[in-house]
C-alpha cells in the first residue's frame, strides 16, 4: 500500500531523444549506409539548413561522435569521416570475431527454442528482404542478427563490446560496398550460423561465424589492395579457445 505524502504526485516523464540525439542518429545512418564516404566533411550549416534547426545540436552531435572517434576535427577546416587503415581493419575484425565467438560460446547453452525461432525470423526476414531489393532493410536485419546473438550470451559486457565496434563494422563495410555478394547471398551466408546454434553444438556454432566474418574481413582488405591503400594482409588466425576455458 502507498503511503501518502500529502502532495500531489509528480508528472510522469516521457523520455524522449534530444535535438542532438535524433541529429546524432541522423549521421549515424548517413556513414553507416555510405551516404557519406571516408573524408567527406560535415557541413553544419547545411544541415542546419536541412533539418531546420539552430546549429547548437548539431555542434553537439558532431563533437561527440568526434569523441567517438568517428569523424576527425582539422583546424579551421572542420570535421570529416575517418579514414580507415588496413590496421583498423584487422583490429576491428579481429576484436568482432573475439566478441561473437565468444557471444556464442556463452548463448548456445542459454538459448531456448524461442531464442532459437527469433534467429530463424531474422533469417527469414533478411531473405525476404534481398529477394524485394530492399538493402537498406537487409543490412537492419543483418545487423539485428548479430546483435541478438550477443544479447542471447546475458552477458552485459558482451553486449557493450559489440556495440562499441558495430558502427565501426558497418561504416568499412559501407566504404568497400561489398558487391561481391549479392543480397540473396549476404542473406543466405548467415543460414548456415543459425543452423548450427539450433544443434547446440558449440564449436560447429563458433566456426560458422568465424568462417562468416573472416570472408567479410578477407574483402575488406582485398579492397583496399585494389584501392592502393597498402594493406597489411590478415591478421594470423587466433587459436581457439576451448568452451571449458571461459568462465
Amino acid at each position: 500500500m502507498a503511503l501518502s505524502t500529502g502532495r500531489p504526485a509528480a508528472p510522469r516523464l516521457i523520455e524522449t531523444p534530444s535535438l542532438s540525439d535524433q541529429v546524432r542518429n541522423i549521421l549515424l545512418e548517413a556513414l553507416t549506409s555510405g551516404q557519406l564516404r571516408p573524408g567527406d566533411r560535415i557541413n553544419e550549416a547545411e544541415l542546419a539548413r536541412a533539418l531546420g534547426i539552430s546549429r547548437n545540436p548539431i555542434r553537439e552531435a558532431v563533437s561527440g561522435l568526434a569523441q567517438r572517434g568517428f569523424l576527425v576535427s582539422a583546424p579551421r577546416r572542420g570535421h570529416f569521416l575517418r579514414h580507415f587503415t588496413p590496421q583498423d581493419v584487422n583490429d576491428v575484425f579481429s576484436f568482432r570475431i573475439c566478441v561473437e565467438s565468444f557471444a556464442i560460446r556463452q548463448a548456445v547453452p542459454l538459448m531456448t527454442p524461442g531464442d532459437h525461432e527469433d534467429l530463424r525470423g531474422i533469417v527469414e526476414r533478411m531473405i525476404a528482404a534481398a529477394h524485394a531489393k530492399r538493402l537498406s532493410d537487409l543490412r537492419e536485419e543483418d545487423m539485428a542478427l548479430h546483435r541478438r546473438i550477443c544479447e542471447f550470451s546475458r552477458n552485459r559486457q558482451t553486449v557493450r563490446a559489440h556495440e562499441g565496434i558495430d558502427t565501426e563494422v558497418q561504416m568499412l563495410i559501407a566504404f568497400v560496398d561489398l558487391d561481391h555478394e549479392t543480397p540473396i547471398e549476404t542473406a543466405l551466408a548467415h543460414v548456415p550460423i543459425v543452423e548450427a546454434m539450433a544443434t547446440g553444438d558449440i564449436g560447429r556454432s563458433v566456426g560458422a561465424m568465424e568462417d562468416h566474418l573472416r570472408a567479410t574481413w578477407d574483402h575488406v582488405l582485398e579492397v583496399y589492395g585494389q584501392l592502393g591503400i597498402g594493406a597489411p594482409g590478415r591478421m594470423p588466425r587466433p587459436e581457439a579457445v576451448p568452451a571449458e576455458g571461459i568462465g
